[in-house]
């Protein structure tokens, strides 16, 4: 039967919630959003402030297990009852956590945070471009703004472009080194599709072209949808030096920028 209209939503910090939608219980998170079948289902406890659904296991194994936190007591303590009372007795899955599925929200937050940041530090290398154009305009050596105005730019937009490639093998470093390794298995008629299981149980996909049953991957412990092959991409190498070598171009034209900008204040340039 349906357990929509019985039981209230549990409402957590920053739109999160869980609630019971047709025969599943979906729990929305920051960055992702589970769907898990009543019938993987063993038990919900309210614990305080959290909420526990135990899924199925089987006998001899520990049971996964999904938390909600953040709720309110008596909240808690309802929706537990009521979902345990609309739990079905027969027809429960031997094994809970390979019923669970879970769909990403947005892209990479961490990839949208660097882009502002990005978009940040462009605005302002822009206006500092133009307050050394008007600084140079006030104290009589206006003909350097010739100079200025180009290589500025120039060096802004290596400087940007560089930041821009270097994301990615910054990324790709950082989970290696941070973050937790696991084996993931390739998924039966799947081409390049292997799965790995993050530590709520949750099976996640990832991609490659590794002709392997099994690949080594690395997730990020505080973000485990964020995931990376493991092995040798000399792809990243080029990434890496092509980051250095605009980054470089990119320091030179500001250096030349700051420079003509003081030689001209010091009155040694012809501007």
């Amino acid at each position: 039967m349906s357990i929509t209209s019985p039981i209230p939503a549990l409402q957590g910090p920053e739109g999160t919630f869980l609630r019971a939608q047709g025969q599943a219980l979906i729990l929305r998170r920051a960055r992702e959003e589970m769907h898990i079948p009543l019938e993987a289902i063993e038990r919900v406890r309210a614990e305080g402030r959290a909420v526990a659904v135990e899924l199925t296991a089987p006998a001899g194994t520990t049971p996964c297990v999904q938390r909600f936190e953040g709720v309110d007591e008596a909240a808690a303590v309802t929706f537990a009852e009521a979902v345990n009372a609309a739990l079905p007795t027969e027809g429960k899955v031997a094994d809970g956590s390979t019923h669970l599925s879970g769909e990403r929200l947005g892209g990479d937050p961490h990839a949208t945070k660097a882009l502002r940041a990005l978009k940040r530090g462009t605005l302002y290398g822009a206006l500092a471009v133009v307050a050394l154009c008007a600084l140079v305009i006030v104290t009589g050596h206006a003909g350097a703004i010739i100079l200025i105005i180009p290589f500025g730019f120039m060096g802004l937009g290596f400087l940007a472009g560089g930041s821009a490639v270097a994301y990615i093998p910054y990324r790709e470093w950082h989970i290696r080194r941070h973050g937790v390794t696991v084996v993931a298995e390739r998924i039966p008629g799947e081409r390049g599709l292997f799965e790995y299981m993050d530590p709520t149980g949750l099976r996640r996909n990832v991609n490659s072209t590794a002709a392997a049953w099994t690949i080594d991957v690395a997730y990020d412990p505080q973000d485990p949808g964020r995931v990376t092959t493991l092995g040798k991409r000399t792809w990243l190498r080029f990434d890496g030096i092509l980051a250095a070598l605009c980054i470089g171009l990119g320091l030179l034209f500001t250096a030349g920028v700051i420079t003509l900008v003081v030689t001209s204040l010091l009155g040694v340039g012809d501007f």
